[in-house]
């Protein structure tokens, strides 16, 4: 259980190096599975009613009915299928000197990819998401061989990698440790409490020609 484990343990990730883990929050995903598993006869009673209608000549009601149906079934599946993932490893987050990876992503990320991270939708100091902004999202997508289904939820969040809630930290918390982690990669030494380390370093200016002295 989240109690007796370390609230920031030390660990090494072998691409990222060091890095903090963050646990998931073992109930709230367990209620959550079983929300989710419940949905499943939910979406099969759905297309059995469906049916009947369809038999019945309610074409429009049984055609909207079948539809309601499958993608309730497909959401409750997807999403019990990540958070089966979750139940298996208790660690939801490693955040990293040189990125981040998520447990049930498909392998890291690095800091050079992230633009910003802050959840737009939410007032200041309170996410209710952990969202990353990336600097290319249809770059990042092919880098990392993202399936079609997580190719749309990129297109779906406006480029943005939705971490989601649920942790065993509070998400206010774990996105100062982000944000922290971020700007000590892009400026080595500093402590990210300045507003200009959320923004990448200036590229230095080419020096100026030096006009010629007059003769006398």
């Amino acid at each position: 259980m989240a109690s007796v484990q370390p609230s920031e343990p030390k660990t090494r990730h072998p691409v990222l190096g060091p890095a903090v883990a963050i646990y998931d929050d073992r109930r709230r995903t367990g209620m959550r599975l079983s929300f989710e598993i419940a949905l499943l006869p939910l979406g099969l009673a759905g297309l059995a009613m469906a049916k009947g209608d369809l038999e019945a000549g309610n074409t429009l009601l049984g055609v909207a009915q079948a539809a309601g149906a499958v993608v309730l079934a497909g959401y409750g599946l997807l999403a019990a299928r990540i958070d089966v993932k979750r139940r298996s490893n208790p660690i939801r987050l490693l955040i990293a000197r040189d990125g981040f990876e998520l447990s049930t992503s498909q392998g890291p990320i690095s800091w050079d990819e992230v633009a910003t991270i802050s959840d737009p939708r939410s007032p200041a100091g309170d996410p209710r998401n952990l969202r990353v902004q990336l600097d290319d999202p249809r770059g990042f997508a092919e880098r990392h061989a993202l399936s079609p289904f997580a190719r749309l939820m990129l297109r779906v969040n406006r480029g943005d990698l939705v971490l989601g809630s649920g942790m065993a930290k509070p998400l206010a918390t774990v996105e100062t440790m982000m944000r922290r982690q971020l700007a000590e990669f892009r400026h080595p030494g500093s402590d990210g409490s300045g507003s200009s380390a959320e923004s990448k370093p200036e590229r230095a200016r080419a020096p100026r020609p030096r006009r010629r002295a007059r003769r006398a």
